[in-house]
């Protein structure tokens, strides 16, 4: 598989009411071409369907892991936490409005020399109601309400 066909990582995964990993592990090396001398490459964390913040006391925290091995589902050795979120209340517009980013950014060089890469989360409260698309893409992911132009073929006069 090349890069630019990856897309969506997770797509509308249901985070459980117990911690742990979302969707399976991407291995960087099988899925990339010359990454090392490759453009940068964008993640994605945005909310499929909302959190229902119906407890009063949801929180979630996300974080980026990688490692270097895997089960085929979930990274099994030398994980280290590559970046993480705050604890983000259910009731935060990021979480409360589908279809939002939490996470919308370039990875760090850093990730150029990892071999697998997968979505964590954390949780805190009753209930834990919320559904995310986790996506890795060369391409700068839309804006917010699509109102901002990053890239247009229209040249001076």
């Amino acid at each position: 598989m090349i890069l630019s066909l990856l897309g969506k990582l997770c797509d509308a995964e249901a985070l459980a009411d117990s911690d742990g990993y979302v969707g399976y592990c991407l291995d960087l090396a099988s899925a990339t071409h010359n990454l090392p001398g490759a453009t940068p490459l964008w993640i994605t964390l945005s909310t499929n369907v909302a959190a229902s913040f119906g407890d009063g006391n949801e929180t979630y925290k996300f974080y980026i892991a990688s490692g270097t091995g895997s089960d085929g589902t979930d990274i099994n050795a030398g994980e280290i936490v590559r970046d993480e979120t705050p604890a983000i209340a259910g009731n935060d517009a990021r979480l409360a409005t589908a279809g939002a980013f939490i996470i919308r950014r370039t990875l760090d060089i850093g990730y150029r020399a990892i071999r697998y890469l997968q979505l964590k989360y954390l949780h805190g409260g009753t209930t834990c109601v919320l559904t995310v698309d986790f996506s890795i893409t060369p391409w700068a992911p839309r804006t917010d309400y699509n109102i901002q132009v990053t890239d247009s073929n229209v040249g001076l006069p």
